[in-house]
């Protein structure tokens, strides 16, 4: 079954066994778009592949009740498609993984999701027009991969203990957000050009979204 929000297909797919998850959006449009299954450019089989390579699974969840109960300890939940969830989608997506012990990825969410996804985190009303930046913070992930092609939109925090990274005219494409309880964690990603197939090749991309 899948779940329609604002037209589209909504979809969540959780990588499990300390893992990714990766939400996906499927429309005529956009058909494939982060995909784990997909070999289309926008797709993302190939890091899906080498994350299998190193043991980890994946599982499409197709309703929000599946990805509520997946969020925890040892899974990561990547949501592509953040905008396109209702207000009460995401109150009740957050309500679940805030304080789950797990990590959660958000690709590039915009106004209508980062303040209630990533509470503390705003967008700059400027993008950053340069997709290959440096690290520029002392996140041991984004230090192993170097530059990425995090560029896209821009964010700020009042989270004092956010890392910032890979940053744009001072502000960073990249946020991890320790929870407020326990030890899981929010990363804010700016694009989805490191998770993409036709892209996973380029710069430091492959290293960061497997570390993701």
């Amino acid at each position: 079954m899948w779940t329609r929000s604002r037209g589209v297909l909504l979809a969540l797919v959780i990588l499990l066994a300390a893992a990714v998850t990766i939400a996906l959006v499927r429309s005529g449009a956009q058909h494939g778009s982060l995909d784990p299954r997909s070999a289309d450019p926008q797709g993302s089989r190939a890091v899906a592949e080498l994350l299998a390579d190193r043991g980890v699974s994946t599982r499409v969840v197709t309703t929000l009740d599946g990805a509520r109960t997946a969020a925890g300890p040892g899974t990561t939940l990547l949501i592509a498609g953040p905008d396109l969830l209702t207000p009460r989608q995401q109150d009740s997506l957050h309500s679940s993984y805030g304080n789950s012990g797990g990590r959660t990825v958000l690709v590039a969410p915009g106004p209508p999701s980062v303040g209630t996804l990533a509470p503390g985190v705003e967008n700059d009303a400027t993008p950053s027009y340069d997709s290959a930046l440096a690290p520029g913070c002392a996140l041991p992930a984004a230090r192993r991969a170097g530059t990425a092609d995090t560029g896209g939109l821009r964010y700020t925090t009042d989270a004092p203990d956010a890392d910032a990274c890979y940053p744009s005219e001072g502000l960073p494409t990249l946020l991890r957000i320790p929870a407020a309880e326990g030890d899981g964690d929010t990363v804010v990603l700016g694009a989805p050009d490191i998770l993409r197939n036709d892209r996973l090749g380029e710069q430091g991309n492959a290293s960061l979204a497997l570390q993701l």
